[in-house]
């Protein structure tokens, strides 16, 4: 429960700044004539393998010595954020 509890509280710095930019590329669809989830989806997917690197890599790497402490490898830590972020991807492309 603990493991499962530092995901989530790993992946919230990514979820928020992921999804604005992710709508952002969405809305961008609408100056060619449409909004599309299917754009929001894949840029989602893309999006938070930047905001991974960019967030924990470039500006807090120093944070990756918290989660190995409660057992997460930072290799872990970015499978995790991949396959949650593909999942939410997948489901905001499946809803188109």
């Amino acid at each position: 429960m603990k493991k499962m509890i530092s995901i989530l509280f790993f992946y919230k710095k990514l979820f928020l700044p992921t999804l604005v930019v992710a709508l952002v590329f969405g809305f961008l669809g609408i100056m060619s004539g449409h909004f599309s989830l299917k754009t929001v989806g894949i840029s989602y997917i893309l999006m938070s393998l930047f905001f991974h690197y960019l967030i924990y890599e470039v500006r807090y790497p120093n944070e990756y010595y918290f989660y190995y402490n409660m057992g997460l490898s930072k290799y872990f830590l970015w499978g995790i954020s991949f396959a949650l972020s593909l999942i939410i991807g997948l489901v905001l492309i499946i809803i188109e």
